[in-house]
């Protein structure tokens, strides 16, 4: 099999697995709290991938890339990790999904503001296009839809794609299995500190629902490094799209979330103007 169908396949296990981690952690009761999400999170995928990691630690210990990025990148999913389940917790699923696909937007966006580089009229216009999908899918004058989440849903953006960035980087010298074993322990550590320091109650009912979210969560950060070490960023992206293909009956027939027209158009502005700026 050919290194891209490989890393097709990779990808769509990670829209699957994604989804289910999500969209479980909408059934959490509010008394949950988010860093109680994000430590069982951590803590189940370290337990649940020891055994993979234990027979193979003396060479997984032996990263050859930089130290300081595998920390950089597990400081990013983590972050990530925890506005991720905010922003999915209190918005419709598609409105969240789509939110996530804004990471073009922003990238090229800050580029052009802060590091001065120079994009052509065809990419300026692919961000207005993405902008105005933004806007038709946020519809200020819905006093339902908190944009504060859309806002956390937009920096959690940003940080999953700075990870996503380094994953591809680190994947030159590193294993997919070595990447994730630094992420995996690094964050595992701070979420066992964490949750005892901060001694949050966890919802009984709610116990096997955060060990799932565990469950997908690990399953999809491995299926994406595994995607991105077969092929580049920029093949395995348009892909990522077909999460809104799930998300969007998900949504519908699990928590009965309805979408307006203007709402898919939006979602449609989004992905063609990121589609046009993931485009070398």
């Amino acid at each position: 099999m050919q290194a891209k169908h490989k890393s097709l396949l990779w990808i769509l296990g990670w829209c699957i697995t994604f989804t289910c981690g999500v969209t479980t952690s909408k059934f959490l009761s509010e008394s949950t709290g988010n860093f109680t999400l994000f430590c069982v999170r951590y803590f189940c995928g370290m337990l649940l991938f020891m055994p993979i990691f234990l027979p193979k630690l003396p060479n997984l210990a032996r990263v050859r890339s930089s130290l300081g990025l595998h920390i950089t990148r597990a400081l990013c999913i983590g972050a990530s990790t925890l506005l991720t389940y905010q922003a999915y917790r209190n918005l419709p699923l598609a409105i969240a999904t789509s939110v996530g696909f804004t990471g073009p937007l922003l990238a090229s966006s800050f580029g052009m503001l802060f590091l001065k580089e120079k994009i052509s009229q065809p990419k300026v216009l692919a961000l207005i296009i993405g902008y105005l999908g933004v806007l038709f899918i946020v519809q200020p004058h819905d006093a339902n839809l908190g944009l504060y989440y859309v806002f956390i849903g937009l920096s959690a953006c940003i940080l999953a794609g700075s990870a996503n960035t380094l994953a591809r980087k680190l994947s030159y010298k590193d294993s997919a299995l070595a990447i994730m074993f630094t992420s995996t322990f690094l964050l595992g550590c701070v979420a066992l500190i964490g949750f005892f320091v901060m001694n949050e109650p966890i919802n009984k009912p709610d116990l096997i629902f955060l060990c799932l979210v565990g469950f997908f969560g690990s399953l999809s950060q491995f299926a994406y490094i595994k995607a991105v070490s077969f092929s580049e960023v920029s093949f395995v992206a348009p892909f990522e799209y077909t999460r809104l293909l799930l998300a969007v009956p998900v949504g519908y027939l699990l928590f009965g979330e309805e979408i307006n027209l203007g709402q898919v158009f939006g979602m449609l502005l989004i992905i063609i103007g990121s589609l046009d700026l993931s485009k070398k």
